[in-house]
């Protein structure tokens, strides 16, 4: 109390000839809405920023105030529309002593975060007191909204805080897509392609036919039948021919 304050009660004592301690009473009374008045009231917020489609985003929980302090919390958040984006993960600051794993849906739309602060770190009268930073993800274009489902917070003592919260929105903006030139890959090009025949071109070696004749026969050592023929008549004509000879 200050001495002007303890001079104020004195002269309503010596005014009203009350008993001191009433009039300290109506005198405090008188003050102690100021006092609240000067108070904001915790709210938590989650701090957002519109992010790309196939991206992540990191997004702080926020309590505002904690004028009694913070022993630990329990919370629930929940994306309105997961079609639009997803939790992903969480994690917490380094002031709480005592963490829990996060709990994510299936769908990815609601995330449960709870924690301690064993230490004390968190003193009365404390402002922007970061509860959590949750990871999301951009799932498909469009806009959604993020929401405090559930809340328990517990103050230095044990008291209940019960903060004021409001959705809060979450742009989507549409990714970044990967065009395919057609035919690219296509393994039918022009350029995948190898020229036909030239993996099997036969190979020419000499042979020598019977009497002396140069013939030509493939790489797999077989001759046209037109010119099997052709040699077996000139075989049997030189043979004829050489049988008349003296």
């Amino acid at each position: 109390m200050t001495d002007d304050t303890t001079y104020s009660i004195r002269g309503c004592v010596r005014a009203a000839g009350i008993p001191l301690a009433l009039v300290a009473l109506v005198c405090l009374a008188g003050a102690v809405p100021a006092l609240a008045a000067g108070q904001s009231t915790p709210t938590i917020s989650i701090e957002t920023d519109s992010v790309p489609a196939g991206e992540t985003m990191a997004a702080p929980v926020v309590l505002t105030s904690a004028p009694n302090g913070l022993a630990g919390y329990q919370l629930e958040l929940t994306v309105d529309d997961p079609a639009v984006a997803q939790f992903e993960n969480a994690s917490y600051p380094a002031s709480l002593g005592l963490t829990t794993e996060p709990v994510i849906s299936s769908d990815g739309g609601t995330i449960t975060l709870e924690a301690a602060d064993l230490d004390g770190q968190i003193e009365p009268g404390a402002s922007d007191v970061t509860l959590a930073t949750v990871q999301l993800a951009g799932v498909d274009g469009g806009e959604t909204q993020l929401t405090v489902t559930s809340s328990q917070i517990d103050a230095d003592g044990g008291g209940a805080v019960e903060p004021t919260t409001a959705p809060t929105a979450l742009a989507v903006s549409p990714g970044a897509t990967t065009e395919t030139v057609a035919g690219m890959t296509d393994a039918s090009s022009p350029d995948s392609e190898s020229t036909a025949g030239s993996a099997s071109t036969p190979s020419t070696a000499g042979t020598t036919a019977p009497g002396g004749e140069q013939s030509t026969t493939g790489a797999n050592g077989s001759l046209p039948i037109a010119l099997v023929l052709a040699s077996l008549a000139a075989v049997a004509a030189l043979a004829a021919r050489t049988s008349r000879q003296p």
